[in-house]
C-alpha cells in the first residue's frame, strides 16, 4: 500500500499540462472539506526546479485531485493526504489524460485537446479508445473538432452545443464553412444556416465543373459588355455542355455568375438606337436580377421545407400529446381546405414509415396488406406520432411550399402570404420548431431577396 504524506498546500503545484484547465467552481466541494475534510488521497510527483532541474525537497505537483486542492485552498486547509509517486513526464500527462477523459464534466474541446496530446505521446486510437472507454469513432471525431476555430468553439460551448451539433459540421468540406457555421451553433438559425452552407458547397463544386466544361471551348470573363447573349446554364443543373459545331470558326466566352453561367459571343453591328440599345440592356439586367431572385427564394423555401419535415418527423411524443386539441384543429383546416379525398399509398408511407408496395406490383392482396396489416401495426406503436405525421402529409406542404410569387408582368420577386404555411408554423412552434431568422424574413416579407429586388426597382424608375 502507498505511503500517505501530509504536505503542506502551499507547497503543492497544479500541473501546467493539465487537460482540464477550469476546475470549475469549487464552493460546494469546499464546504464538504470544511465538515468532512478531504476523503480522497491526491496523486503528486516531485517538482523538478525549472533551473535546476533538480528537486528541492519540498515543493509536488498534482497530477490527479486538482478540484480538491482548488477547494481545500477555498476552505482554508494548510496541509492536504498525499500519494507521493515517481513518474515520467509522459506517464504523468497519461495519467491525468486517461483520469480525466471519463469526466463528464469535461468540456468537448478539452477532451479533444487531451486525445490529441495522447496521439501526441504515441499513442494509437485504439489505444486511447481502450483507456478512455470512448469508441474509437468518438476519438476521432473529437480530434477532428481541434480543426475549428477554438474561441468560436468555446463560444459554441457556452451557449449550449451538443456534440451531436458538432457532429453535424462534418457535412461541410471547408475548414472556412465549418468556422463561419460554428457561430451559429446553439442558436435558432444553426440548422437553417447549416443547409445553407452544404447548399452552398454542392453549388460551388457544380459551378466549377461548368467552369471546366466550358472552359473546352469558351474564354471566360468578367464583364459581359461588348458581348451578346447565346444561352444560359442554372449552376445547379445537371452539368453537361455540349460543343457548339462552330467552335472552331466562332469564338465563344462565358460569364460566372451568382446562379446563372451565360455563353456569349462578341457582339456585332446593331441596327438598334444608341436609347433602344440602353433600355434593352436595362430590361435584360432586371430579368436576370429576377431570376436570380426567383431561384434563391426557391432554395430558400426548400430548405425551410426540409427543417419543418425533419422535425415532424423527430418530435416527441410528449410535445404531441400536450397539444392534440391543436393538431386536431389543423387536420379540421386541411379538411375544409382541400376536400379531394384520402392520402395517397406515398402519403400512407411518409406518414407511418412503412414502406409502399413497388409500382409494378398489382397484386390486390399485398395492396391490402401494406394499407391494412403494416400501416395499423405502425400506427399502433405510436399512435401521436402517426396521427401528426398523417395530419402534416394531409396539409400538403412540399418543397414549394412558400412566401413569394412570380408575375410574368413585373421584374421583381413579390411577396405573398400563405395561410395553410403560417398555420403548420403555428403549430410546429407549439411542439418545440425553432423558426430561423431566414424563415421568418421569409414569412414577413422582409427577407432581403424581397427588399433588394425593390430596391433595384426604384434605382430603375429614377433613371
Amino acid at each position: 500500500m502507498a505511503e500517505i504524506k501530509y504536505i503542506p498546500v502551499r507547497k503543492l503545484w497544479a500541473h501546467p499540462d493539465n487537460p482540464r484547465k477550469d476546475v470549475g467552481d469549487v464552493t460546494e466541494l469546499a464546504e464538504s472539506i470544511k465538515v468532512n475534510g478531504v476523503l480522497q488521497n491526491l496523486t503528486v510527483v516531485p517538482l523538478i526546479g525549472g533551473i535546476t532541474k533538480k528537486w528541492d525537497g519540498e515543493s509536488y505537483r498534482v497530477i490527479i485531485g486538482h478540484r480538491r486542492l482548488a477547494a481545500a485552498k477555498l476552505a482554508g486547509l494548510e496541509e492536504l493526504p498525499c500519494v507521493v509517486v515517481e513518474m515520467s513526464e509522459r506517464e504523468q500527462l497519461s495519467t491525468m489524460l486517461t483520469e480525466n477523459m471519463q469526466r463528464s464534466d469535461l468540456t468537448v474541446y478539452e477532451q479533444a485537446q487531451g486525445f490529441q496530446m495522447m496521439l501526441d505521446m504515441g499513442d494509437t486510437v485504439e489505444d486511447i479508445a481502450e483507456k478512455s472507454g470512448f469508441s474509437t469513432t468518438t476519438v476521432r471525431r473529437r480530434v477532428k473538432l481541434l480543426e475549428l476555430d477554438k474561441d468560436k468553439f468555446k463560444r459554441s460551448e457556452e451557449r449550449g452545443a451538443s456534440l451531436y451539433d458538432y457532429m453535424e459540421l462534418d457535412k461541410l468540406k471547408s475548414p472556412q464553412r465549418k468556422n463561419e457555421i460554428l457561430e451559429y451553433i446553439g442558436t435558432e438559425n444553426f440548422k437553417y444556416k447549416l443547409k445553407q452552407a452544404i447548399d452552398a458547397e454542392a453549388t460551388e463544386e457544380r459551378r466549377a465543373s461548368w467552369v471546366e466544361q466550358l472552359s473546352s471551348f469558351a474564354t471566360q470573363i468578367t464583364d459581359r459588355t461588348g458581348y451578346k447573349f447565346v444561352r444560359s446554364f442554372y449552376v445547379n443543373s445537371e452539368v453537361k455542355v455540349d460543343c457548339p459545331e462552330d467552335a472552331d470558326t466562332v469564338e465563344y466566352f462565358f460569364i460566372v455568375e451568382t446562379y446563372y453561367i451565360t455563353l456569349l459571343v462578341k457582339d456585332g453591328p446593331t441596327a438598334l438606337t444608341p436609347e433602344e440599345e440602353a433600355k434593352k440592356r436595362e430590361e435584360q439586367r432586371k430579368q436576370e436580377r429576377k431570376n436570380a431572385a426567383e431561384k434563391a427564394l426557391t432554395e430558400a423555401t426548400a430548405r425551410a421545407y426540409e427543417l419543418r419535415a425533419d422535425f415532424v418527423a423527430t418530435v416527441s411524443a410528449t410535445a404531441i400529446k400536450k397539444h392534440l386539441a391543436d393538431i386536431v384543429a389543423l387536420w379540421a383546416y386541411a379538411e375544409y381546405w382541400d376536400d379531394t379525398g384520402w392520402l395517397s399509398e406515398d402519403g400512407i408511407a411518409q406518414a407511418t414509415g412503412v414502406e409502399p408496395p413497388a409500382e409494378e406490383d398489382d397484386n390486390d392482396e399485398d395492396d391490402a396488406e401494406f394499407t391494412l396489416q403494416a400501416v395499423t401495426d405502425a400506427i399502433s406503436k405510436t399512435p401521436e406520432k402517426a396521427l401528426l405525421r398523417m395530419i402534416y402529409v394531409r396539409l400538403g406542404d412540399r418543397k414549394s411550399e412558400g412566401y413569394f410569387r412570380s408575375y410574368w408582368n413585373s421584374f421583381t420577386m413579390q411577396h405573398e402570404e400563405n395561410e395553410k404555411l403560417d398555420r403548420i408554423y403555428a403549430l410546429l412552434i407549439k411542439l418545440g420548431y425553432e423558426m430561423s431568422d431566414d424563415e421568418k424574413a421569409l414569412q414577413n416579407g422582409t427577407h432581403p431577396l424581397f427588399t433588394e429586388q425593390d430596391a433595384q426597382t426604384e434605382d430603375s424608375d429614377d433613371e
